[in-house]
């Protein structure tokens, strides 16, 4: 079997999608929240409950925007490589990590997670964006992953 590379590439209308979601998110939580500090209700749950929601939209939008829309960051995934028993994932700051064992893949309309274990027994999983990949590539990445799947237990 020939391997086969997967290169991925920036999904900018995702990053737009996702920041309007996050963005509104965000402005909501903040008027809330600064609604309740600026009527001395600072020592309120509802306060509390909105400016920690305020953080949390921030730092997960942040997350989902710049690592898996926009492909930025050092630990976003470049490419993936599918062998005959393995696959290579391969970041951006240069590490690769080959899953041997207990491949797993599970999708949605627009994410695909990708996760398995490694030859030393750690834990390794990625999170693309379904438009990082031409729509054949993404049902051929698929197969592969099923066929990983599929093939029989080896002693190692």
């Amino acid at each position: 079997m020939v391997d086969k590379q997967y290169s991925l590439t920036p999904d900018k209308r995702g990053a737009l999608t996702s920041g309007f979601f996050h963005g509104s998110a965000l402005l909501l939580s903040g008027i809330l929240s600064y609604s309740y500090y600026s009527h001395h209700q600072a020592a309120t749950l509802w306060f509390y409950l909105f400016f920690g929601s305020f953080w949390l939209v921030f730092f997960s939008g942040f997350t989902s925007i710049v690592n898996q829309c926009l492909l930025l960051s050092p630990h976003s995934i470049k490419s993936i490589r599918v062998k005959e028993n393995s696959i290579i994932l391969e970041w951006k700051n240069g590490d690769a990590d080959e899953i041997v064992r207990k491949f797993q893949c599970h999708g949605s309309r627009t994410i695909l997670g990708i996760w398995g274990q490694t030859i030393d027994k750690r834990r390794v999983q990625a999170t693309l964006r379904r438009r990082s990949l031409p729509p054949e590539k993404v049902q051929e990445l698929l197969a592969d992953i099923e066929r990983l799947q599929n093939l029989p237990k080896q002693t190692v």
